[in-house]
Protein backbone atom coordinates (compact mmCIF):
# COMPACT_ATOMS: atom_id res chain seq x y z
CA UNK A 1 0.00 0.00 0.00
CA UNK A 2 0.81 3.21 -0.84
CA UNK A 3 1.10 6.01 2.22
CA UNK A 4 -1.01 9.14 1.04
CA UNK A 5 1.05 12.33 0.62
CA UNK A 6 1.30 15.02 2.79
CA UNK A 7 0.83 18.64 2.48
CA UNK A 8 3.83 20.60 4.37
CA UNK A 9 3.64 23.96 5.58
CA UNK A 10 7.10 25.65 6.12
CA UNK A 11 9.17 27.76 7.66
CA UNK A 12 10.19 31.26 6.16
CA UNK A 13 11.79 34.06 7.27
CA UNK A 14 11.08 36.38 4.68
CA UNK A 15 8.60 38.17 5.53
CA UNK A 16 9.47 38.81 9.10
CA UNK A 17 13.61 39.30 7.82
CA UNK A 18 11.75 41.98 5.89
CA UNK A 19 9.86 43.43 9.28
CA UNK A 20 12.92 43.70 10.78
CA UNK A 21 14.32 46.00 7.86
CA UNK A 22 11.24 48.00 8.47
CA UNK A 23 11.69 48.51 11.70
CA UNK A 24 15.20 49.49 11.60
CA UNK A 25 14.73 52.15 9.08
CA UNK A 26 11.67 53.19 11.02
CA UNK A 27 14.01 53.73 13.84
CA UNK A 28 17.27 55.05 12.26
CA UNK A 29 14.41 57.72 10.37
CA UNK A 30 13.12 58.54 14.05
CA UNK A 31 17.06 59.39 15.33
CA UNK A 32 17.30 61.76 12.35
CA UNK A 33 14.13 63.40 12.71
CA UNK A 34 14.75 63.93 16.49
CA UNK A 35 18.08 65.36 15.45
CA UNK A 36 16.82 67.60 12.99
CA UNK A 37 13.49 68.72 14.89
CA UNK A 38 15.70 69.65 17.65
CA UNK A 39 18.05 72.22 15.47
CA UNK A 40 14.96 73.29 14.28
CA UNK A 41 13.72 73.92 17.59
CA UNK A 42 16.68 75.61 18.54
CA UNK A 43 16.68 77.55 15.84
CA UNK A 44 13.43 78.73 16.10
CA UNK A 45 13.65 79.68 19.94
CA UNK A 46 17.23 81.20 19.07
CA UNK A 47 15.24 83.81 16.94
CA UNK A 48 11.43 84.45 17.97
CA UNK A 49 11.60 82.73 21.21
CA UNK A 50 13.46 85.03 23.16
CA UNK A 51 9.84 86.87 23.32
CA UNK A 52 8.20 83.85 25.11
CA UNK A 53 7.23 83.31 28.49
CA UNK A 54 9.63 80.95 30.78
CA UNK A 55 6.39 78.52 30.51
CA UNK A 56 5.50 79.03 26.98
CA UNK A 57 9.07 77.70 26.53
CA UNK A 58 9.06 74.73 28.69
CA UNK A 59 5.73 73.86 27.52
CA UNK A 60 7.06 73.84 24.12
CA UNK A 61 9.76 71.89 25.29
CA UNK A 62 7.97 69.38 26.96
CA UNK A 63 5.60 68.54 24.49
CA UNK A 64 9.10 68.21 21.84
CA UNK A 65 10.59 65.95 24.44
CA UNK A 66 7.31 63.78 25.23
CA UNK A 67 6.19 63.08 21.57
CA UNK A 68 10.22 62.32 20.73
CA UNK A 69 10.52 59.91 23.29
CA UNK A 70 6.94 58.42 22.35
CA UNK A 71 7.81 58.09 18.49
CA UNK A 72 11.42 56.76 19.53
CA UNK A 73 9.99 53.90 22.54
CA UNK A 74 7.35 53.11 19.50
CA UNK A 75 10.29 52.16 17.19
CA UNK A 76 12.82 50.66 19.70
CA UNK A 77 10.40 48.33 20.99
CA UNK A 78 9.08 47.77 17.36
CA UNK A 79 12.33 47.04 16.43
CA UNK A 80 12.60 44.39 19.59
CA UNK A 81 9.68 42.55 18.38
CA UNK A 82 10.60 42.03 15.46
CA UNK A 83 14.06 40.48 16.47
CA UNK A 84 12.35 38.32 18.77
CA UNK A 85 10.17 37.14 16.03
CA UNK A 86 12.46 36.81 14.06
CA UNK A 87 14.28 34.72 16.59
CA UNK A 88 11.55 32.33 16.72
CA UNK A 89 11.62 30.84 13.46
CA UNK A 90 13.31 27.63 13.02
CA UNK A 91 14.29 25.95 10.20
CA UNK A 92 11.93 23.26 8.60
CA UNK A 93 7.83 22.22 8.80
CA UNK A 94 5.41 24.33 10.15
CA UNK A 95 2.56 21.73 10.12
CA UNK A 96 1.74 18.56 7.93
CA UNK A 97 -1.70 18.00 6.22
CA UNK A 98 -2.96 14.38 5.51
CA UNK A 99 -5.98 12.03 5.07
CA UNK A 100 -5.90 11.51 8.99
CA UNK A 101 -5.46 14.93 10.11
CA UNK A 102 -3.59 18.19 10.76
CA UNK A 103 0.12 17.58 13.08
CA UNK A 104 1.79 20.92 13.97
CA UNK A 105 5.76 20.71 14.48
CA UNK A 106 6.13 24.72 15.09
CA UNK A 107 5.94 26.18 17.82
CA UNK A 108 4.77 23.13 20.08
CA UNK A 109 4.23 19.67 18.47
CA UNK A 110 0.26 18.91 18.15
CA UNK A 111 -1.48 16.20 16.42
CA UNK A 112 -5.47 16.50 15.28
CA UNK A 113 -7.49 13.91 13.44
CA UNK A 114 -9.84 15.59 11.27
CA UNK A 115 -12.66 14.49 13.52
CA UNK A 116 -11.50 16.56 16.90
CA UNK A 117 -11.13 20.07 14.89
CA UNK A 118 -13.84 21.76 15.86
CA UNK A 119 -12.35 25.12 14.18
CA UNK A 120 -9.14 26.07 11.88
CA UNK A 121 -9.21 30.03 11.29
CA UNK A 122 -7.16 32.81 11.30
CA UNK A 123 -7.16 35.19 14.65
CA UNK A 124 -5.32 37.93 16.23
CA UNK A 125 -4.73 41.41 15.59
CA UNK A 126 -2.33 42.96 12.69
CA UNK A 127 0.52 44.45 14.81
CA UNK A 128 3.81 42.20 15.63
CA UNK A 129 3.91 39.06 13.68
CA UNK A 130 -0.41 39.19 12.50
CA UNK A 131 -2.27 37.10 12.78
CA UNK A 132 -1.82 33.62 14.07
CA UNK A 133 -3.57 30.31 12.12
CA UNK A 134 -5.18 28.18 15.20
CA UNK A 135 -6.08 25.12 15.42
CA UNK A 136 -9.05 24.41 17.71
CA UNK A 137 -10.32 21.08 19.44
CA UNK A 138 -13.54 21.14 21.70
CA UNK A 139 -13.29 25.04 21.00
CA UNK A 140 -10.20 25.34 22.68
CA UNK A 141 -6.76 26.39 20.86
CA UNK A 142 -4.57 23.45 20.42
CA UNK A 143 -2.08 25.32 18.82
CA UNK A 144 -1.15 28.75 16.66
CA UNK A 145 1.03 29.55 14.35
CA UNK A 146 1.85 33.02 12.57
CA UNK A 147 0.55 33.24 9.32
CA UNK A 148 4.05 36.03 8.33
CA UNK A 149 6.24 32.23 9.34
CA UNK A 150 4.83 30.30 6.74
CA UNK A 151 5.84 29.98 2.86
CA UNK A 152 2.19 29.08 1.92
CA UNK A 153 -0.90 31.32 2.01
CA UNK A 154 -4.10 31.14 3.44
CA UNK A 155 -6.26 30.32 0.25
CA UNK A 156 -3.27 27.65 -0.35
CA UNK A 157 -3.78 26.59 3.50
CA UNK A 158 -7.49 26.94 2.82
CA UNK A 159 -7.37 24.57 -0.27
CA UNK A 160 -5.46 21.78 1.09
CA UNK A 161 -7.40 21.37 3.85
CA UNK A 162 -10.82 21.33 2.27
CA UNK A 163 -9.11 18.38 -0.21
CA UNK A 164 -7.17 16.55 2.92
CA UNK A 165 -10.60 16.58 4.93
CA UNK A 166 -12.81 16.02 2.57
CA UNK A 167 -14.66 18.67 2.75
CA UNK A 168 -15.35 18.96 6.49
CA UNK A 169 -13.12 21.26 7.60
CA UNK A 170 -12.35 24.61 5.84
CA UNK A 171 -9.91 27.60 7.26
CA UNK A 172 -12.32 30.73 8.66
CA UNK A 173 -10.81 33.63 7.47
CA UNK A 174 -13.73 35.72 8.57
CA UNK A 175 -11.58 37.32 11.68
CA UNK A 176 -9.57 39.37 9.65
CA UNK A 177 -12.34 41.65 8.36
CA UNK A 178 -12.53 42.64 11.84
CA UNK A 179 -8.40 43.10 12.60
CA UNK A 180 -8.14 46.50 14.16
Amino acid sequence: MQQAQRFAAGLTPLPTAARVTRARSTLRWRVISTVVSAVLLIVFWYFFGRDWSLGWTITVGVLWVVSTVFWLVLSIVGLSNAKKDLAAITDGVAFYLDPKGIEIVHPTPVRVPWSEVSALKLAGHNFGAGPKLVVEVNGQPAAKVPVAFLDAAPAVIDSAVQAYSLGRVRLDSSALDNLL
